[in-house]
């Protein structure tokens, strides 16, 4: 097993003048990125960030962000991207749970002990040769990504260099991807999956990385289109929002072979997807804490209701164990987070002793092998592609001097994922307005984790131990109280 800086060079040594990155109408080959990437990687050194340090990227996604990324790999560093759509008290507190040596923020400068010392921009210019510093192993922390985990507030997840290789060389396997492809995403660096599947299977393939910032339903296929894209990666409502434009006679006229999403459409939308865009989608099932999981197979029959089989390395002496406990998922192989970043009662209670990872979410499996997602133990809701608990809003809601007590709840909307409902009592006298409590909140969370239906009562439920009884909850908003849905 290897590091993620040896993995790279591998890279752009197989590909040195292929094209590795593509952004913005630039194309940067695997030569220029190793380039890059080794200076940004010295420099960063050379300013007093030590391997195993943390340094937290407040970058848009884009090719500046994509860069920092692979070069911190490379000096052992750890990447903390935060995501830009959040709240600057979620940043705050981002910052706070992480502790980073140092901060890329927005504007791109690079601070230290709360000194500003560099540009970015600047820094990337450089030529500064990679020498002297020791290449991390590949359990080393390469990055940690914020992750709603199994409940509470937000986490920080340990990604290991052995698990960032394993998926990038897994992906690649997984979806037959090779040099002539041209993968495209517009999901965010701050996620594992552009980090992981999109970047580093892209790697391992020798294929091109088409980057976008953002998803743009108008404009998505135009952009699929211009590139020559083989392959895209969707999460959440993206592909219900494009099956919902009116069609257009240039809907099938693209390059795009495969795209790899998840949730499972179902099968009579997967069908009608497929057929009217000519292309093959491929349903998966993965989280932050384990890239493994399962893939709807490329060959033989495909349950299109199903999450698919158990996904496997190449490498067939590389475990990818699969248990159901009780209907919970657990999961055992080595592209497995390394724990929660400062809390370690959160990992003991997800990772037990003998790797196996505790899921939270339900299947049942078929004869054939396949599993068939059946719900979730967890309360995450899942919002534009993004996972939000109850615990965030509704400490925000409670912050609030009118609110005594708040329960939020997800509920599936047309599109796929959930609508946010928060159920709100006040404080007695308090007065607040549904248009106030939304004020509340955008000024303090990320737009999509801001209620978008609101029921004013006097009290919430509770289950006998006192917590509130959010099946309650579900069911009077007319929704099954089991939480349908379907992994990351």
């Amino acid at each position: 097993m290897t590091s993620l800086r040896r993995f790279l060079d591998a890279a752009a040594s197989r590909s040195a003048g292929a094209p590795a990155l593509v952004h913005r109408g630039e194309t940067w080959s695997y030569a220029r990125v190793a380039e890059i990437t080794d200076a940004l990687a010295a420099e960063l050194c050379a300013l007093g960030i030590a391997p195993g340090e943390r340094l937290a990227v407040h970058l848009p996604t884009g090719a500046s962000h994509l860069f920092t990324w692979l070069a911190t790999a490379k000096a052992g560093i750890v990447s903390c991207p935060i995501h830009t759509d959040l709240a600057p008290p979620e940043v705050d507190a981002s910052l706070t749970r992480l502790e980073p040596r140092g901060l890329i923020d927005s504007a791109g400068t690079l601070w230290i002990g709360g000194t500003s010392v560099a540009r970015l921009e600047e820094l990337l210019a450089s030529d500064r040769p990679l020498a002297g510093i020791p290449d991390p192993g590949p359990d080393a922390i390469a990055t940690i990504l914020a992750t709603s985990g199994t409940t509470g507030a937000p986490k920080a997840a340990m990604l290991s260099h052995r698990m960032a290789v394993l998926t990038g060389e897994a992906f690649a396997h997984w979806l037959r991807l090779g040099g002539n492809d041209r993968l495209f995403t517009c999901l965010p660096l701050s996620h594992v999956n552009a980090r992981f599947y999109s970047t580093l299977g892209a790697a391992a393939a020798g294929a091109a990385l088409i980057l976008e910032e953002r998803f743009s339903a108008s404009g998505f296929f135009r952009s699929v289109r211009a590139s020559g894209a083989t392959e895209a990666n969707a999460i959440g409502a993206m592909l219900a929002i494009l099956a919902g434009r009116l069609p257009e006679p240039g809907d099938r006229a693209h390059a795009l072979r495969l795209i790899y999403t998840a949730p499972a459409l179902g099968r009579a939308a997967h069908e009608a997807f497929e057929a009217r865009f000519g292309v093959r989608v491929v349903v998966g099932y993965g989280l932050t804490e384990s890239t493994f999981g399962f893939i709807q197979p490329l060959d033989g029959t495909r349950d299109l209701d199903a999450m698919g089989l158990p996904r496997r390395h190449p490498d067939p002496s590389i475990p990818a164990d699969v248990a159901l406990v009780d209907g919970e998922i657990r999961l055992r192989n080595p592209a497995t987070f390394s724990g929660y970043f400062g809390d370690g009662e959160a990992t003991r209670q997800t990772l037990d002793a003998r790797g196996w990872l505790a899921t939270g979410d339900l299947a049942t499996v078929g004869e054939d092998g396949a599993y068939t997602f059946a719900g979730r133990k967890k309360l995450v809701i899942r919002r534009r592609g993004e996972n939000l608990t109850p615990y965030e809003v509704e400490s925000v809601l409670e912050a609030h001097p009118a609110v005594r007590e708040a329960g939020v709840v997800g509920v599936p909307s047309p599109l796929g994922d959930d609508e946010v409902v928060a159920f709100v009592a006040l404080r007695d006298g308090a007065a607040a307005t549904e248009d106030d409590l939304a004020a509340h909140c955008a000024e303090r969370l990320a737009a999509f984790k801001v209620p978008t239906r609101w029921r004013m009562v006097d009290r919430l439920p509770r289950t006998p131990t006192n917590r509130i009884a959010y099946a309650e909850l579900r069911a009077r908003c007319g929704a099954d109280p089991s939480r349908e849905g379907d992994g990351a």
